[in-house]
């Protein structure tokens, strides 16, 4: 009901609406469907393309990160590998057959040795010896030099114990910040491990190391070692898209986002939930090689996941960019196109606006003219249009204007002939009235003379009279009207030297149909008139019966057996006024489908042919009558 309702509103809105707007609208709506699906479609296969080339050139990005800060990890196990192989490192910590002062003297030596590496050596925060050779010397003074019981018990010995050098993570130290190192085995001359050599490095070293190349620590940076572990994590994403990791300067500067970026604990895991852990890493990373990939549900939206070609040391980074943070530039490009495009659809409406105003000017200018001829100004015309249909509209108004002049002309003439016609006839009334007073008074004079056959033609021509009068009446009865042409065939029966042998063949049914009085008169006057029958015996046939066809019609044929017409003869010809009459008559009352057709018979004489309309009752009539038909 209600989308009924709804259809029926739409409707008549559409029916109030000018043609202009609608125009319009449907062009704006068409332009605006069009210009979104193409703007959608150029936004998404340009954000494709865009996407692509921009995790292509952050690879190759992270790529050259990693070599440069791979180069200087390269570096420290230089240092820590130089040390290692250090002869007089390794004397020193020979202290098998030597007493307590020189095991002191060892001691110093060993720390001056490492000293000088940590003095000459870049990047690196602290050396440290991890010793039992000097278990029985009492220390004076503070330096880098310690049992291996403080190391025996972490998590990482245990590796190292089956390797000679590894990195390892660290716990934080008294300065709180939380570091990587790298610990090397040191051998005596005979094979045996003397000490551990631990070089300690802070994350915030290593992020400054990796934070050389330009956007390279946007979102977050993972350091993974050559199992997949996670050995440390550089930088946070950020949920609403940003990045929270600074440069060295910017860690100077702002001390309380430096442990924001050095955050995370030893053994690798990342604090922030992320499903990029180490199990993810070695799923997809290809060893040896590089790529990227998109990983959606992710908190803040799916991220952009890039893993550099591994190091030297087969250590690789892998670097997590938030998407909506990678095609800001090209939402923002996308809003500009829009923008351009929307700008473009407003100046599109003006143009289609103004065209169309154009285009319908000439139709307003045919419904300003309807509107004149409405109002009864059947002089108005149209100019023709430049278009086709609109030249079409234009000369059919104009034709039709031109028609509907000639017909009222028409009509006005009719009326005039009618107003005629009818003064004709009051003015003829009063002659048959006193023409019919005379006969009578003559046929009563007659009887008293016993002059019985002028009586009888003093009778006929009255009834002639009568019904020719009618009481002013334009139609008559089938009957009355073969009365009519009875009495005229009576009258001049008994006057005329030869016979006349009149036919009547009626179909029933069209005895009481209406038709214009004295039409068969005038006919037969003149096949008695000019006839001239060699038999000597005129023959008159009046045969009336309805049309053939779908047309409810009345055909009248009048046919006599006289001398007939003269050849290449027609109506126009006709001297006399009585066919003229009757033909006028019958198109004035009935229309131009009727009239009256002379002919040659086919057995000779003329043969006439009469076509009314079949006028049945007075309602019928008077339709007739009133020009409704």
């Amino acid at each position: 009901m209600r989308k009924t309702r709804w259809s029926a509103y739409i409707l008549q809105k559409l029916q109030q609406s000018k043609l202009s707007t609608l125009m319009v609208t449907c062009f704006i709506a068409f332009n605006l469907l069009l210009v979104s699906i193409i703007v959608w479609l150029a936004y998404q296969s340009f954000s494709a393309v865009t996407f692509t080339e921009i995790s292509k050139a952050r690879l190759a990005l992270l790529n050259e990160s990693t070599r440069r800060g791979f180069d200087f990890i390269t570096g420290v196990t230089g240092t820590s590998y130089g040390l290692a192989s250090n002869r007089e490192l390794s004397n020193l910590l020979d202290t098998s057959n030597t007493g307590r002062l020189a095991q002191i003297h060892q001691r110093r030596e060993v720390s001056k040795i490492l000293d000088h590496t940590m003095v000459v050596s870049d990047g690196i925060t602290s050396i440290e010896l991890y010793t039992d050779a000097f278990n029985e010397v009492t220390v004076t003074m503070a330096d880098r030099i310690f049992p291996v019981d403080a190391i025996s018990n972490d998590s990482w010995f245990a590796a190292l114990e089956k390797a000679d050098a590894a990195w390892v993570p660290l716990r934080e130290n008294e300065s709180g910040q939380s570091l990587v190192g790298y610990a090397q085995r040191i051998y005596d001359s005979r094979g045996g491990t003397v000490a551990y050599v631990l070089i300690r490095l802070s994350r915030a070293d290593i992020v400054r190391r990796f934070a050389d190349v330009p956007m390279v620590l946007d979102g977050k940076v993972l350091l993974v070692d050559t199992a997949g572990n996670v050995v440390m994590q550089m930088g946070k994403a950020d949920p609403s898209g940003g990045s929270t990791g600074q440069s060295d300067q910017e860690d100077q500067s702002r001390p309380e986002e430096k442990q924001t970026i050095a955050q995370g604990t030893v053994d690798g895991t990342d604090p922030s939930s992320s499903i990029i852990d180490s199990a993810w890493i070695q799923e997809h990373a290809r060893p040896g090689e590089d790529g990227f990939e998109v990983v959606s549900g992710q908190p803040g939206g799916a991220e952009l996941v890039l893993y550099s070609r591994p190091a030297m040391l087969q250590w690789r980074l892998v670097q997590t960019i938030p998407v909506y943070t990678l095609l800001s530039p090209v939402r923002q490009a996308g809003w500009q196109i829009l923008g351009i495009a929307v700008l473009g659809l407003l100046c599109s409406a003006v143009l289609a606006y103004l065209f169309v105003r154009q285009i319908i000017r000439p139709l307003r200018q045919l419904i300003k003219r309807m509107r004149q001829l409405e109002k009864g100004d059947f002089d108005t015309r149209v100019k023709l249009s430049f278009t086709e249909e609109y030249a079409h509209l234009a000369y059919g108004f104009n034709h039709m204007a031109s028609q509907l002049t000639m017909l009222m002309e028409q009509v006005k003439e009719e009326s005039r002939a009618k107003r005629e016609a009818q003064t004709s006839l009051l003015e003829a009334q009063i002659k048959p009235h006193f023409l019919y007073n005379t006969l009578d008074m003559i046929h009563w004079r007659a009887l008293d003379y016993e002059a019985k056959d002028i009586s009888r033609m003093i009778v006929q021509l009255s009834k002639l009279l009568r019904i020719g009068l009618s009481g002013g009446r334009l139609f008559i009865r089938v009957r009355d009207e073969l009365e009519h042409a009875r009495c005229y065939v009576s009258i001049q029966s008994e006057r005329l030297p030869f016979s006349i042998q009149y036919e009547e063949r009626i179909d029933p049914r069209i005895r009481g149909c209406h038709i214009p009085k004295i039409i068969l008169q005038p006919f037969i006057e003149n096949a008695v008139m000019h006839g001239y029958p060699l038999e000597g015996t005129l023959r008159i046939q009046v045969c009336i019966a309805p049309a053939e066809g779908a047309v409810a019609d009345i055909t009248i044929r009048i046919t006599d057996n006289g001398q007939g017409l003269p050849e290449d003869w027609n109506m126009e010809d006709a001297r006399g006024i009585g066919v003229r009459n009757v033909h006028q008559r019958i198109q004035l009352y009935c229309g131009q489908r009727y009239g009256v057709q002379l002919r040659n018979g086919s057995s000779g004489g003329v043969e006439v042919e009469i076509t009314l309309p079949r006028i049945e009752t007075e309602e019928q009539l008077n339709l007739w009558l009133d020009g409704e038909k």
